[in-house]
């Protein structure tokens, strides 16, 4: 799911760690002028190591990382 304002809206970036570079985006997939994809670059390295989305498919789940592992190992 590649994004940062490409294809789509970018609502808000961020620089969250003071480097100069934003390090967080939250973007507009559906036009309705409201962030549904959070990503985050986690390492600083400029690539995005997390991505969440909003309106998950099972009720109650309101985020859901779809890509990354937040830094957390990955169970087999």
């Amino acid at each position: 799911m590649e994004t940062r304002g490409n294809e789509h809206h970018v609502v808000l970036s961020a620089d969250t760690n003071g480097d100069g570079k934003a390090d967080v985006w939250m973007t507009d997939t559906t036009g309705d002028g409201k962030a549904d994809v959070y990503q985050f670059d986690t390492t600083g390295d400029g690539e995005v190591d997390i991505t969440m989305v909003e309106r998950a498919a099972e009720a109650g789940e309101d985020r859901v990382v779809v890509e990354g592992d937040g830094g957390h190992p990955v169970e087999p």
